[in-house]
């Protein structure tokens, strides 16, 4: 794995830890308590963070660089910066349409302990998919943000970090929320 890549790769394995020991100190009651009827569980927050790994590394995957060879610039930068602070902030966004659409497509457990392995297994593959990766393509599009367009491998692990960082406030609403239950 390039040393950008782990860098990265490193930080969103870091930032997993946090979600990881929600899916072991919390119940079953608690991880699907929703705060009003729209709003989103624990468990829901992490599958959506599963669901936008697993749809962006099968992009990774199966991106070809010999169909699409475009190296990337201050655009897809500025972009991805875009995007990070806007994931930085408290605000709220709607999911992009593409994982509203991938919503129980890839089968994810409402059991903490399995949906924990389900996604230690996607980061297994996302390491391997990452180790990989061809080091001279690292500036190179290899994946397309439903809402900023290209970016490189290493943008997206960005994202990826932002993505996580983000949906923390979302969780601590959660269980902060006045019928939470104990």
């Amino acid at each position: 794995m390039h040393s950008k890549i782990e860098k990265y790769f490193r930080r969103i394995e870091s930032n997993k830890e946090y979600y990881d020991a929600l899916l072991k100190v919390f119940n079953p009651v608690q991880l699907a308590f929703k705060p009003t009827p729209e709003s989103w569980s624990m468990m829901e927050v992490m599958h959506h963070l599963y669901t936008s790994e697993k749809l962006s590394i099968n992009f990774v995957k199966n991106f070809d660089f010999s169909r699409k060879d475009v190296k990337l610039g201050l655009k897809s930068r500025l972009n991805t910066i875009l995007v990070v602070n806007r994931l930085n902030s408290k605000k709220k966004f709607k999911a992009p349409k593409v994982l509203e659409q991938s919503k129980g497509k890839f089968d994810l457990s409402p059991d903490a302990e399995v949906f924990l392995d389900q996604w230690n297994q996607l980061r297994e593959e996302m390491r391997s998919v990452l180790s990989s990766y061809p080091d001279e393509k690292l500036n190179y599009f290899s994946f397309n943000h439903p809402a900023v367009g290209k970016m490189t491998v290493t943008q997206m692990l960005e994202f990826f970090n932002s993505h996580l960082n983000h949906h923390k406030y979302q969780i601590e609403a959660i269980n902060h929320h006045k019928d939470f239950p104990v």
